[in-house]
């Protein structure tokens, strides 16, 4: 996503976009497709050559840093998460929120208040699936972020809770935080039909809406982020954590009744595809924030 917002300053504001690189994470990856790539500077190479006429975007996760004491020019962050830094930098010009659970926490807990623009995803450009129906019956494709022994344990509890009943339904299928292409993490997802999802608290749950977005019957915890999206019963079989015996009832019911669980499939679908979630409405809604302190 921030690659995205200095995208909409190069292509709407005339800006010329730099990447910063933290610790070893860089474009070759290729874990997105980044179509131009930016030149890339070190941290301390960004913090000694940033001007007053510059914008640094950055995350909460990059509080420690304090950017905004340090560094010169604009500085606009887009908080995407709430368990993901300690103390938040209070310093920048313009804070954006991805969801209503991290504006009410920047608002509840620092006092700043903020817009939220949720993100988007390219759904023209999603990898072909296969119609729910054609894919295989109780297939279910685990994601675990987070803390690994507290993931671990509590997808051991759930396959306990299941297996009376379903004792063919392994939840073997895991999907760790693995560096591998997004497309090709994608097409994974879209081979099931149910797309479990253990994480315990989210800024906003991308990964959940293009599960939604390939037709998979997105099951879980919302993470609080997810609620802005998630409507059980209607679009999903989401519960809050940490009711595992719940996500286990609404797990069974899915999979007792397929005619339904197909229903949240298409519902999730037309959830995830509407205009709320394109880059037309992102791109639009940042050139307005943008626009504030330009």
């Amino acid at each position: 996503m921030a690659y995205h917002l200095g995208r909409i300053l190069q292509l709407d504001f005339g800006f010329d976009g730099i990447a910063v690189i933290v610790g070893n994470e860089t474009a070759d990856q290729r874990i997105f497709n980044y179509d131009p790539c930016f030149p890339e500077v070190s941290l301390a190479e960004m913090e000694a050559s940033i001007t007053d006429d510059d914008i640094l975007v950055a995350n909460p996760s990059f509080s420690t840093h304090f950017f905004g004491l340090k560094c010169r020019g604009h500085k606009v962050m887009y908080a995407q998460g709430f368990t993901t830094f300690g103390l938040l930098d209070c310093g920048f010009d313009l804070y954006v929120s991805v969801s209503e659970v991290v504006r009410r926490s920047l608002s509840s807990v620092w006092g700043i208040e903020t817009p939220v623009v949720p993100p988007f995803i390219f759904a023209e450009n999603l990898p072909h699936a296969l119609p729910w129906w054609q894919r295989p019956v109780g297939s279910v494709l685990v994601s675990l972020k987070g803390d690994y022994s507290h993931q671990s344990y509590m997808l051991k509890r759930l396959r306990s809770l299941i297996a009376p009943r379903y004792p063919d339904v392994t939840l073997d299928q895991v999907l760790f935080n693995d560096k591998v292409a997004h497309t090709e993490l994608l097409a994974r997802v879209g081979m099931h039909r149910y797309f479990l999802t253990l994480s315990a608290g989210e800024g906003f749950g991308l990964m959940p809406l293009e599960a939604m977005a390939l037709g998979c019957v997105v099951m879980g915890f919302d993470g609080f982020g997810g609620r802005d999206f998630m409507r059980p019963g209607k679009n999903c079989a989401t519960v809050g954590y940490p009711d595992l015996e719940k996500l286990a009832e609404q797990m069974m019911l899915c999979l007792d009744s397929p005619g339904y669980a197909q229903s949240l499939a298409e519902s999730g679908q037309e959830t995830a595809r509407s205009y709320l979630y394109t880059y037309e409405r992102f791109r639009a809604a940042w050139r307005e924030q943008f626009a504030r302190i330009i």
